[in-house]
């Protein structure tokens, strides 16, 4: 128990805090992150278009590993990782099937505008170099999704 203790005080006195405009970066990306995968799970396991459940698929993929990698540097800056808000998952889970494939490729068109201009932003102001980084090297990723997104738009009526 007191090395648990000692370990944390230990993380806690390394971390290099950083201004607001990134703990608002990490915050919003980690929060958007993980909407984002778990919007995907229920759209791969609900629907029906083989090319949204790979689409939905690649996004849990994608995600998970560009959350994990955040939400270490976000540790390491000392910036808690937001609490899980599952309305969204729920909401999703109980939408009709009717509609669901439309409502989830403009759902994931409007979050991977607004993933890509979040993230545009930090990797060109950003202050601290970690974050920058990370959003500069996820920031293809993001866009390619967008892409991908726009051109499912066409296809899923």
């Amino acid at each position: 128990m007191a090395a648990a203790f000692l370990s944390f005080n230990a993380a806690t006195a390394l971390a290099q805090p950083v201004d607001h405009k990134d703990k608002s970066f990490i915050e919003a990306a980690l929060k958007a992150g993980a909407e984002e995968v778990d919007i995907s799970r229920v759209a791969a396991d609900r629907t029906a278009v083989p090319e949204v459940r790979s689409f939905a698929q690649m996004l849990v993929d994608d995600h998970t590993g560009a959350n994990e990698k955040l939400a270490a540097i976000a540790m390491s800056k000392d910036v808690r990782v937001p609490a899980k808000d599952m309305s969204e998952t729920n909401k999703w889970s109980k939408k009709s099937a009717k509609d669901f494939d439309h409502d989830y490729i403009d759902k994931m068109v409007s979050a991977h505008k607004d993933a890509v201009e979040l993230f545009q932003k930090e990797a060109d102001k950003g202050e601290d170099p970690d974050t920058r980084a990370f959003a500069r090297d996820t920031l293809p990723k993001l866009q390619h999704h967008l892409e991908m997104a726009l051109d499912l738009k066409k296809t899923v009526k």
